[in-house]
């Protein structure tokens, strides 16, 4: 449960970045290309600000969740499975990597430097509305959420020999397989529209 703490304060942090380009974002209707007179145009053009500003609510909220059910499940079950602490903290920097990787990525199409549309559409800018990540980013988030359902029933597991809890525990295993579920309809759409 102690190794969950990082989440918390990376929650934090995607939400005080959100909020800063929320910022960014609304003040290139106010002032055009610059910030105050600063041209961030050439840096961080207005497609990269409102990519991450909606991309950073998907993350901050979705790390939020993986990090309450993380802490939560062996607080209801009393049990804390072996090699717990390495899946968290695998999950942990895989989240790292994933906002991190897809960042960059979503930098570098805008910004014309990855021009094959096919590599663009895996690493870069899908161009889709919250889901903006390359495919291969959005594929390692959903792999991250499969591994998050198994960390979560691997540790409320001897729960479910309470029968008093078994209605609470159907509803955290079905809102956790829900969770993944509504991540997943984000793979319908592809490189090429039909």
């Amino acid at each position: 449960m102690k190794a969950t703490a990082k989440y918390f304060w990376v929650v934090t942090a995607l939400f005080v970045s959100q909020v800063l380009l929320g910022v960014i974002t609304a003040h290139y209707a106010v002032d055009g290309q610059g910030l105050y007179g600063i041209d961030i145009a050439s840096y961080i053009p207005y497609a990269v600000t409102r990519t991450w500003h909606t991309q950073l609510a998907v993350f901050w909220i979705a790390t939020a969740w993986l990090a309450t059910g993380l802490y939560v499940a062996p607080l209801i079950s009393g049990h804390e499975p072996k090699f717990q602490r390495f899946g968290v903290n695998f999950l942990f920097f895989s989240l790292l990597l994933i906002v991190v990787g897809s960042f960059a990525g979503q930098w570098l199409a805008v910004n014309g430097f990855i021009e094959n549309l096919s590599l663009n559409f895996w690493f870069g800018h899908q161009g889709y509305e919250y889901i903006d990540l390359g495919r291969f980013w959005q594929i390692y988030l959903f792999i991250g959420l499969l591994l998050w359902v198994v960390l979560l029933l691997r540790a409320l597991l001897p729960a479910f020999k309470d029968k008093n809890l078994k209605s609470l525990l159907f509803v955290v295993v079905l809102a956790t397989v829900s969770i993944g579920l509504l991540y997943a309809a984000g793979f319908m759409w592809g490189k090429k529209p039909t």
